[in-house]
């Protein structure tokens, strides 16, 4: 599974907008400078909705037959890690971004998605459809109540017709949801922005994706000698760190954009050395990471804690040649993110 895992998004930005989705969307053509990007940005988005409809679709088959628990999970993963390539976002269509919390709910300080789906279980609603699901609380709306109920020891979903059902509303939930932003990203939502705009709008783009996958180690790291390995995201599947490896090779993606990304223009501009520089830390960081073990069961040792901390610093380096090198040499001045200060 884990060969899947690595190769999804590169699958997905090579597919485009080929697609066995019953929604078949075609990206906008235009000749602006964001281009390159957004093609991408659709494929992503695309991908994502595939991949929640595939796991409505398990979802619906193993609440009919009650076989092939690992298949509902497999896809969950695989919806789990094309989310990556948009998590994090807040540059974009303003119908997709809205969608983020509704999608995924994180940081669950107080494991509430566990407190929501307990509660939700004790109604014993036999019929529970998408509707119902879009009118709760957003920690059981999306990816994370998915795997409460696939991983979480509380969970009834293999044996209970009812909590099956539930399953069943949460993942067309997604699915819907997944829709809206796939459809959001038919349209470049960059067209008016001038060139100097742009290079602001675009190193925005990679740096407040680049600053959540950040705190995605940052959180559960915590205090020296004091981590909170429960603040990992996934830590129930034990996927975090796969999870993560996904938002460096998404931003990879990003920032390449098929030879019309950032990559080329500060080649253009005889940037070439910091070009390389990024690139070579990009690859550094993707060829290096763990694989074999979750962020929660690292946590555990001082070993690992300090195999997690030498991941962060890659990311923090990373950040700081395109936050800060970039920046500069473009003349752009990049303000605070909604993610700052927590």
């Amino acid at each position: 599974m884990k060969a899947r895992i690595v190769t999804a998004l590169a699958v997905a930005a090579l597919a485009g907008c080929q697609s066995n989705s019953t929604v078949e969307l075609v990206p906008q053509q235009t000749k602006h400078i964001s281009q390159g990007v957004y093609l991408v940005e659709f494929s992503f988005a695309q991908h994502f909705s595939q991949q929640a409809d595939l796991l409505e679709k398990v979802v619906g088959d193993y609440c009919q037959t009650g076989e092939n628990l690992e298949a509902v999970a497999l896809h969950w993963h695989h919806s789990m890690e094309s989310w990556m390539a948009l998590q994090g976002q807040e540059r974009g269509p303003q119908t997709a971004l809205e969608q983020s919390w509704n999608v995924q709910f994180w940081p669950d300080k107080k494991n509430t998605t566990g407190r929501k789906m307990s509660a939700l279980l004790r109604q014993s609603n036999p019929n529970w459809r998408a509707e119902d699901i879009a009118t709760q609380s957003v920690t059981v709306q999306g990816l994370g109540a998915l795997e409460w109920l696939i991983y979480d020891s509380a969970s009834d979903f293999k044996t209970n017709r009812n909590t099956c059902q539930l399953g069943l509303a949460i993942s067309e939930n997604l699915a819907n949801n997944a829709n809206t932003i796939a459809r959001a990203w038919q349209t470049n939502p960059w067209l008016e922005l001038s060139e100097k705009d742009w290079d602001s709008e675009y190193i925005a783009l990679l740096s407040n994706q680049l600053d959540y996958s950040m705190k995605k180690l940052s959180r559960p790291l915590a205090k020296v000698g004091k981590p909170r390995a429960y603040f990992a995201e996934s830590w129930r599947s034990g996927t975090s760190m796969l999870n993560l490896r996904q938002n460096i090779a998404a931003l990879e993606l990003l920032y390449l954009a098929d030879g019309r990304g950032l990559d080329a223009r500060l080649r253009q501009l005889d940037k070439a050395s910091l070009a390389d520089r990024i690139t070579e830390q990009f690859q550094l960081t993707l060829n290096t990471w763990p694989m074999d073990h979750s962020l929660f069961e690292l946590l555990q040792s001082k070993e690992g804690y300090r195999t997690v901390l030498a991941q962060f610093n890659k990311l923090e380096r990373l950040n700081y040649l395109i936050h800060e090198e970039v920046a500069i040499e473009l003349g752009v001045v990049i303000g605070f993110n909604a993610t700052d200060g927590d």
